[in-house]
Formats: C-alpha cells, structure tokens, sequence
C-alpha cells in the first residue's frame, strides 16, 4: 500500500546514548504536546531499554526505528501498513549516521549543526505531494524558516530563482540540477511557510475577466504594450473564451499569451 504524506504529524530524532533531541518537525496540529511523546518514547525505548516498534494510541501512531546512534519516531494517523513509512525511516537514519554518526558518538551538546539535515528528512516525507502540473507564485512575508541555513539555504535559493510564475513544478523539477524528491521537499517546504502558492496554468479554454488592479498599474502596462495590450483588454468581457479572443485579433499568438499572462500577473484579469 502507498504512503498517505497526509498521516503524517511530527517527526522527531533523538541520540540513543543520551536521550537528547537533535530534530523535531511538527507537519500537522496535534490535541498532545509532541514533546511529551518523544520523552515518554525517549523514556521506555532509550532508559528502560524496551525494543517496542510500534506504540498504538487512541488517535494516532507511533512509528519507532533505531540505529546505532539515533531513534527516529514517526507520529500518524493511524495507517493500514507501516512499511511505506519505515522504509523511509531506515533511508534517514542511515543517511544521518553516515554523515554525522561520529558527532553524535562524540555528542558536545550543540543540535544546531543538525538543522542542514532537516532537507534529508523533508525529502523523504514532504510537508505535501505537489501537483506537478501548477505553477508556484513567490508571496511575500511568508513565516520564518529556521531551519534555512546552509545547504537548505543554498538549495531554497536555487529553487527560488527558477520560480517566475510561469513555470510548472514539473518543468522546475526538469531544469534543476537536484534530485527530484529534494525538489519537491524544497517546494513543500517555501509552501509550508507560506513563501509561495499556486495557481493553475491558463489555457485557451479559460473565460477571464477584467479585474481591479489599480489606474496606474493599467497605465503603465499600456505605455509599455501599446494598441495590442489595449485591443485585449476590452475583450475581455466574462464570455469569450482566450482562443477566441486570440483568433479575433491580428496580432502574434505568442505575443499575446504573453500579455494575457503580464495582465493576469498584474492583478488586472482573473479567471471568471
């Protein structure tokens, strides 16, 4: 059976050999402090020395995995198979004790050199699975990441650069350097923090209409498109179809998909 992303509401890694936590990612409001669940699995799995797996409550699951180092547990909704879920488990914590097992065998206290990691668990469950076939739009004052320090940093930037508002995730996806499932993480990532959202890409079957964008916006697209952009625009009146109005005037296709979405972009025609 898949993985359900959706079942998933925090995630936490803790180090075997003294119990400290090292990362906790919330995904989804929880009627239980989480802490209060990683200390109570801390407690029986780590000092009393249980090898429980699975800890099944009322409302939820806890998924449990240890490694030399490290004990992952995963809280879910309840899910019909746990092995989607553990095969990812078992990817993260061999990912992090290859590359930090000696810090934490060596453990100095400091969980901030961890945060990087974060990526490596967020690739393996993203906060959500994007729809391939929208577009993501930059927000601005989205909520703080703390985690976005180093390759995270590097890496939401790279991302960043190729979201322009026209470009679908999957078209992203295609011209980044990275793998896909990091892609996709990042994205679930800026979306989680409401950096960006999304819009579904205009075709020539979709009915706009003029909408209210400012004077000085329309007049600036005008001063800058001319006759053809002001041609356009009073097509748009709730009934005719983009193909339609295309074929209506006696200017480039392209040229005028690229208005239609400069309007759009604007805030000056929206779907009807």
């Amino acid at each position: 059976m898949a993985l359900d992303i959706s079942k998933v509401r925090y995630i936490s890694l803790i180090r075997v050999e003294g119990g400290e936590s090292i990362l906790n990612i919330p995904y989804a409001e929880m009627t239980v402090d989480p802490d209060l669940i990683a200390g109570f699995v801390t407690a029986v799995i780590i000092f009393a020395r249980t090898p429980i797996r699975t800890i099944r409550k009322a409302a939820y699951d806890i998924l449990i995995e240890v490694g030399d180092t490290v004990l992952i547990l995963l809280v879910v909704d309840p899910v019909p198979d746990e092995a989607p879920y553990r095969e990812r488990m078992k990817r993260i914590l061999a990912n992090l004790e290859e590359e930090h097992g000696e810090k934490l065998r060596h453990f100095e206290g400091d969980v901030r050199r961890y945060r990087e990691f974060t990526l490596d668990i967020i690739s393996e469950f993203p906060f959500f699975i994007s729809d391939l076939d929208l577009v993501p739009i930059k927000v601005e004052n989205g909520s703080p990441i703390v985690y976005r320090v180093g390759k995270i940093d590097r890496k939401l930037e790279q991302v960043e650069a190729f979201i322009n508002g026209k470009r679908t995730v999957s078209e992203i996806m295609d011209m980044m350097q990275l793998p896909e499932k990091d892609v996709l993480g990042l994205i679930s990532i800026l979306g989680k923090h409401k950096s960006i959202e999304f819009k579904r890409r205009l075709t020539e079957h979709d009915i706009l209409v003029k909408a209210a964008c400012s004077e000085f916006v329309l007049s600036k697209l005008k001063a800058q498109y001319g006759q053809p952009l002001e041609d356009l625009y009073e097509k748009f009146d709730g009934n005719l179809t983009i193909k339609e109005i295309i074929e209506s005037l006696p200017y480039d296709t392209n040229a005028i998909w690229f208005i239609i979405n400069k309007l759009v972009e604007e805030g000056c025609l929206e779907p009807n």
